[in-house]
């Protein structure tokens, strides 16, 4: 099944000007290296024995008042891509990567970055076209 996914993947590529291709190609590099970062970080709580759970993300206290302050800012930052401490806006930014950067900028390794999307936006789940 996976090659075959792989398959449909770069026939698509392939059509692709070389430019985008590029970009194609450093967004995919930037992935795995998020998610080798990701994997060392639960290597090194599973070596400390450290339960990593969805605690890192907060109490049930700290992610309630995470959702009030999504709701109430929909408006002002929906289609944008932001960095929470708590209930606290760190960064902004256009896609995940740039949110995530500016929040480890401000000295914010945990922060919670998320899509918000607008208030009149509808969720759509999709594949290639």
């Amino acid at each position: 099944m996976a090659a075959n996914i792989e398959e449909k993947v770069i026939e698509k590529l392939r059509v692709l000007p070389e430019d985008q291709q590029a970009e194609v190609l450093k967004f995919v590099e930037d992935l795995a290296g998020l998610e080798t970062k990701a994997l060392e970080q639960v290597k090194v709580r599973d070596r400390d024995g450290a339960q990593p759970t969805h605690s890192d993300n907060g109490d049930d206290e700290t992610r309630k008042r995470r959702i009030e302050w999504l709701k109430s800012h929909q408006e002002e930052y929906g289609g944008q891509y932001v960095a929470l401490d708590g209930d606290r806006l760190i960064a902004v930014g256009p896609n995940y990567r740039v949110a995530r950067e500016k929040a480890l900028a401000a000295g914010k390794t945990s922060a919670f970055v998320t899509y918000l999307s607008k208030p009149d936006e509808k969720a759509e789940m999709g594949g290639w076209v």
